[in-house]
């Protein structure tokens, strides 16, 4: 029991490290041809924006369009697909049809910014904004954004059978450092097996809210200790289409009697105001400097679970 409970509290490890914070560009391959007499072009461009016109220039890396609002200049690294059409209900069928296709590839945002799987992201909820979470099924709770710099969120545990329940509560302060970069502190203070725990984070996020790699370093106390040494944690989001995403993180432990790792990695399933992970959840204990009681070196152990939980914004 203890070991699930120590993994769900949020000491837990990356699947992968996350690649790919920045896309790369790729020019357009197909033909670019000024069109003959009576024949119109419909340019989809990579961010799903639709022009209808006709080239009336082409240059190295970009072309001039003309459209029915003027000229325009556009680089061929925008472009994604170029269609002629000629007639106007040709033109309003194809027009259609992209428009379609560009409404079903819009990437809603990110519904679950804030939070990797258990430890935070560095950035916060907008004031008024909230959304209700549940690990495991056993370790339900809430958060909600109190400014838009400062939320609070909070739980308990609700296991049949246990009569010591875990609850805890997490305020956390963040802001904006740079376009791409978050920076926060947060304080979590948690009461299980009749102790009080606290433990503070401060943590960086890069990147965009699709992309991004986060790592904080955090310290363990409670009312009578510190811990010698911080914890260390290190994850990331990546989203692969419009409804799925990787997510992961990694906590280094150290200390003499708990040194090692631990974490999780998922498929996370998005909705517009709903994620669903699904994935591992690991911890690795070094006891490589401990003894069994015939004096024989300890062997490393490695433990894993089934990980699931679901978040929704409210």
């Amino acid at each position: 029991m203890r070991y699930i409970l120590k993994i769900s509290l949020g000491l837990v490890a990356l699947i992968a490290l996350i690649t790919g914070v920045t896309g790369s560009v790729h020019a357009y391959t197909g033909n670019l041809q000024i069109p003959g007499e009576g024949v119109t072009q419909i340019i989809t461009l990579e961010d799903g924006s639709i022009l209808v016109g006709r080239i009336t220039e082409i240059r190295a890396d970009q072309i001039k369009f003309q459209t029915d609002l003027g000229e325009m200049t556009i680089g061929v690294t925008k472009i994604k697909t170029i269609k002629e059409v000629t007639g106007n209900r040709e033109i309003k069928e194809v027009k259609e049809t992209a428009m379609a296709e560009e409404k079903s590839q819009i990437w809603f945002p990110n519904p679950n910014r804030t939070r990797l799987l258990v430890g935070p992201t560095a950035r916060t909820l907008k004031a008024g904004d909230g959304y209700f979470y549940d690990l495991w099924i056993f370790f339900p709770g809430l958060a909600y954004g109190i400014t838009d710099n400062f939320m609070i969120s909070g739980g308990a545990s609700v296991i049949p059978g246990v009569d010591d329940q875990m609850f805890y509560i997490m305020p956390k302060f963040g802001f904006t450092a740079t376009k791409d970069m978050n920076l926060a502190v947060s304080m979590t203070a948690f009461r299980l097996w009749d102790e009080t725990f606290y433990f503070g984070l401060g943590g960086m996020t890069y990147g965009t809210d699709d992309k991004s790699v986060t790592c904080a370093l955090g310290v363990a106390f409670t009312n009578d200790a510190v811990a010698d040494k911080p914890a260390a944690m290190l994850g990331g989001e990546y989203r692969l289409s419009r409804r799925a995403a990787l997510v992961g993180e990694s906590w280094f432990i150290p200390g003499k009697a708990d040194q090692g790792m631990l974490g999780m990695g998922a498929l996370r399933l998005m909705g517009e105001q709903m994620t669903v992970d699904v994935g591992v959840g690991l911890s690795y204990d070094d006891k490589s400097n401990e003894k069994d009681i015939n004096g024989n070196p300890e062997k490393n152990e490695v433990h894993w679970l089934p990980y699931v939980d679901f978040v929704w914004n409210f």
